[in-house]
């Protein structure tokens, strides 16, 4: 009796185990919109266990980069969070499944004022799981006008800031932040990522390891463009730290 009644609970603990939710679904429905790392975690299990992608977890939190480096305590925003910001203006993280229209729906704008706010979305119908949007702030009926786009950027290089940026295009941080409501946070921009530039700029001072070709990627012209522009420049293999070289 004692060995059969055994066999029966044993039967009935698969049973109940084969029913009940997973650990990875419970996580992932109590991750919310925010998670804080703990000892042991990976950016892989992570994701797996809020329900995401690695991919998602590294736009949503550029100040991980392309690596995998994260430490205990560390918050990272999830797919979903909103992040309250200033002068009208949040962020949003896109979740899986949204579409502009319906997001410009949610934050009671358009799809063209969202599109003037994030310049970095060339296409209405492609956007991201963990992509960093700029909406309205919520309640905001009439937040202030986005900045008219002035066709002037530059591709954010390792070891940037805005403040240097800034210095090295001759302008300052305050304008770079008025042409980029996107950026909530001075000091936290992400390799590649593309800012507007003041339509005051034109010069660009020559740092370390740069030359004329790279400069013109960074600033989305062309060599010939920058040439053009700088006569006195004979050999585009030869410039020097600290020249002056006009880029618009």
């Amino acid at each position: 009796m004692n060995k059969h009644f055994i066999q029966f609970l044993l039967l009935a603990a698969l049973l109940v185990s084969a029913f009940a939710p997973t650990g990875q679904v419970f996580a992932a429905s109590s991750c919310g919109t925010g998670y804080t790392v703990v000892k042991g975690d990976t950016l892989l299990k992570i994701a797996a266990r809020c329900d995401t992608t690695v991919s998602a977890l590294r736009r949503a939190n550029p100040e991980i980069g392309n690596g995998n480096l994260i430490y205990p305590g560390q918050y990272l925003y999830l797919p979903g969070a909103l992040i309250k910001g200033s002068g009208g203006y949040d962020t949003y993280i896109i979740a899986r499944g949204d579409t502009l229209r319906a997001l410009a729906s949610r934050f009671s704008t358009s799809v063209d004022v969202l599109l003037s706010l994030n310049s970095d979305i060339t296409d209405a119908n492609r956007i991201y799981e963990g992509q960093r949007l700029v909406v309205p702030a919520s309640g905001s009926t009439n937040p202030p006008p986005a900045p008219a786009p002035t066709g002037k950027s530059y591709i954010v290089q390792k070891g940037d800031t805005l403040k240097k940026i800034a210095i090295w295009t001759g302008t300052t941080l305050d304008a770079i932040l008025a042409v980029n409501p996107q950026i909530t946070n001075a000091n936290l921009i992400y390799v590649g990522q593309v800012i507007n530039l003041p339509s005051s700029v034109t010069n660009y001072t020559v740092q370390s390891g740069d030359t004329l070709k790279k400069i013109a990627v960074r600033f989305g012209t062309t060599l010939e463009s920058v040439l053009a522009l700088n006569p006195g420049i004979s050999n585009p293999d030869k410039i020097y730290v600290g020249q002056v070289v006009r880029v618009y």
